[in-house]
């Protein structure tokens, strides 16, 4: 019986920038590996005419589909949205449900509900909260519904005594932008994948930054991730070396990974980021749904470190869709 796989991903917009480029490496990455899987492969560009992907989708109806639309519009506050669709469908379909994609899209409900659940992250504010900001303390500005780090850069730290920036940060859209205590200190991304015997965590990378000078936020950015000729994106490094120091850490840093991915209802693959102080408390600063399957990106890195082929991630996420 043949079998039929729907890559679903967002349509490009006219001017794309390079984070919304990568979707198409992901695209042809994925249905290589669908196709060794024996799977027919097709494409559909999804935007917002819902009506008419609803329709084009069921005509094509699919043994399964694999969802890489990580926007609408070009709009984070979308993202949730091919996931209701596919839903409705009721097709099997790769990554994460609706209820997972729709918490982890908004950062301030997510950080909300990883404090519910007891996982430590930083202190944070809603622009219509910014006179509980600490002088003393400093804070990054943050986008509520971007992913890729669109809109974050080392010029969204402050400090909370700079009046001047929170002044004109006051006039932002509140819906859109959030203030979160920035911890200066290591940072760690955290690929876990969905398998038969529950969610694996592979192994844990380290963001450094080589020769930042005094005083530059040491941040992942959409330069450092993006601009390839940016002193950012050429001075960040990941390595999967960690220190036999860190192996108490390693071991915190699962347990919360695991516990996110059961209290969220996660499912098939994610990546978590971690940022740790002085007091080596790791607290999660982003959780990444479906995050980035092209060559470069973390989760593939790690997969790789794990000794997975590629093939071998897309068998185990098609498998995690695929269970009753």
């Amino acid at each position: 019986m043949s079998k039929t796989a729907l890559i679903l991903f967002n349509r490009i917009s006219a001017q794309p920038k390079e984070d919304e480029l990568d979707v198409l490496d992901q695209v042809k990455l994925v249905s290589d590996a669908l196709k060794k899987l024996k799977f027919t492969v097709l494409e559909y560009q999804i935007d917002l005419n819902l009506g008419k992907a609803i329709r084009e989708i069921r005509k094509i109806n699919p043994t399964f589909i694999f969802n890489l639309a990580e926007t609408l519009d070009n709009k984070g506050e979308f993202a949730y949205i091919p996931a209701a669709i596919l839903s409705h469908l009721e097709i099997p379909f790769s990554g994460n449900p609706l209820i997972p994609m729709f918490y982890a899209a908004n950062k301030v409900l997510a950080k909300t509900r990883l404090s519910a659940i007891g996982v430590k992250t930083p202190a944070w504010a809603t622009l219509d909260q910014l006179h509980k900001l600490k002088k003393n303390k400093k804070y990054i500005l943050k986008p509520t519904w971007e992913e890729g780090s669109l809109g974050l850069d080392e010029d969204s730290v402050f400090e909370g005594s700079d009046k001047e920036f929170i002044r004109k940060i006051t006039s932002y859209n509140k819906h859109y932008f959030f203030v979160e205590e920035y911890i200066e200190g290591r940072e760690f991304n955290v690929s876990i994948i969905g398998t038969k015997d529950g969610p694996k965590v592979l192994p844990i990378a380290e963001m450094t930054f080589l020769k930042y000078p005094e005083g530059k936020p040491k941040i992942m950015g959409y330069t450092a991730k993006w601009k390839e000729d940016s002193f950012e994106y050429s001075h960040t490094r990941r390595t999967f070396k960690l220190s036999p120091e860190d192996k108490g850490l390693q071991k915190e840093i699962e347990k919360i990974c695991k516990k996110c991915w059961i209290h969220f209802g996660f499912k098939g693959y994610v990546r978590i980021d971690f940022r740790m102080g002085a007091d080596r408390v790791p607290m999660v600063i982003d959780l990444n749904l479906n995050p980035c399957i092209s060559e470069s990106g973390g989760f593939v890195a790690a997969s790789f470190k794990a000794g997975y082929k590629f093939v071998d991630v897309i068998r185990m996420i098609v498998d995690e869709a695929m269970k009753p």
